[in-house]
């Protein structure tokens, strides 16, 4: 029976920045994934030499623990600005700049609002609404959430969206990575102390003086240290034994689901102008994200978020052929992938304070992931950094 330091279960941001920061340390990290590839939302398809992201795509400058977690695996070189290119919302009238969809009547007459509306304990519906308009809000701003989070997001707390963060002036605003956001991934997987098993999700979790026992299919390990970095529900499964009351607060948090169709075409079979991002208004889909950020000699690629379970595939490709304005015997390359993003509800900043009050009680036990402070690749990274931080005092 293999021993590890550290057992992590999920090998997305939150899961690979710890165990990055454990196996610098020297620590022995076992990282388990019940999916047939790393990286959770960050999921790469290459073709060619392209690649396109059917996940996160994004790095802000302001993102300073993600940064820094990849400027420690040497990425730094691999940093690349983001070309300019236009957001589009796909509304009845076809593709349109997001100004077209905004009421600036009702924008003019709410905007004394501004100085007396806080986001604290309001919803994103509520204050968004008082903030631009209902009409506005209803119109653009919450489909535009819906698309940067693949759910629909007006429950969601208002101070835990859209938050500012300090920026990092010596590098661009927002960049992406060469090769793939999932760079960071591989790179972590690949270090001496870092042994990674993809298809091997940890079914089980005991705790018996102080050594942790994870059953993962017919495997059995154990360590010194258990870190889950999964989304809250499966978190809370896997804690059943070894901390009930953490448990409990966690298994009935929902996560949505997202189907993810990423297709790549020559670039002279594709006749939609450059653009960065559409926003469906209404529909079957959620967003599409293009690759056209980063430009390229020979393709483009564009990565369809669509809401879960709804759809086959063939609905799928048809939408896809709809809204690119071509045929599916132009795509050279076709790639899928699902994930999950939590849904966080009005008093789940009070929710963490008790877990964390709980978490520390059982010794070698860390918990991190995206709902700790957001749902952005900066809130995974920042609560691993926290956590780790925690793991070696």
């Amino acid at each position: 029976m293999a021993h590890f330091d550290f057992i992590v279960a999920g090998s997305g941001v939150s899961g690979m920045v710890f165990a990055r920061k454990m196996a610098e340390k020297g620590k022995k990290v076992l990282v388990l994934e019940k999916a047939d590839r790393a990286g959770g939302c960050l999921a790469s398809a290459s073709y060619d030499n392209f690649w396109l992201e059917l996940g996160g795509h994004t790095v802000y400058a302001s993102y300073s623990s993600y940064i820094s977690a990849m400027r420690s695996a040497g990425m730094e070189q691999d940093f690349l600005p983001r070309k300019k290119v236009p957001f589009r919302m796909l509304t009845s009238a076809g593709l349109v700049p997001l100004s077209k969809c905004l009421n600036k009547l009702e924008l003019f007459l709410n905007l004394p609002k501004a100085l007396f509306v806080k986001k604290e304990g309001r919803t994103v519906r509520d204050f968004y609404s008082a903030l631009l308009g209902k009409g506005n809000y209803e119109k653009m701003f919450r489909p535009m959430i819906a698309a940067v989070i693949s759910q629909e997001g007006s429950d969601f707390p208002a101070d835990m969206m859209l938050k500012s963060r300090p920026k990092d002036k010596t590098l661009p605003r927002s960049f992406t990575i060469k090769g793939g956001m999932a760079e960071f991934i591989k790179k972590t997987a690949e270090m001496e102390n870092v042994t990674l098993k993809t298809s091997c999700g940890a079914d089980s979790v005991s705790l018996d003086n102080g050594i942790y026992t994870v059953t993962a299919g017919a495997e059995v390990f154990t360590a010194d240290n258990f870190t889950a970095a999964c989304y809250p529900a499966e978190t809370g499964r896997l804690l059943a034994d070894v901390a009930p009351e953490i448990s409990s607060m966690l298994a009935p948090i929902p996560s949505a689901k997202v189907e993810s169709v990423g297709v790549v075409l020559k670039k002279s079979d594709v006749s939609v102008g450059e653009l960065s991002f559409i926003i469906a208004a209404e529909g079957d889909f959620t967003s599409v994200v293009s690759r056209d950020v980063v430009e390229d000699a020979h393709y483009r690629g564009f990565a369809f978020h669509f809401k879960p379970d709804r759809l086959t595939d063939e609905q799928k490709t048809s939408i896809i052929e709809k809204s690119l304005n071509t045929d599916r015997s132009k795509f050279v390359h076709k790639a899928e992938t699902v994930h999950y993003c939590p849904t966080l509800k009005l008093g789940h900043e009070e929710m963490l304070e008790k877990l964390d009050s709980l978490v520390v009680k059982t010794k070698g036990l860390y918990i991190t992931g995206n709902w700790f402070t957001g749902l952005a690749i900066e809130d995974c990274a920042m609560r691993s950094a926290r956590e780790a931080a925690r793991a070696i005092l």
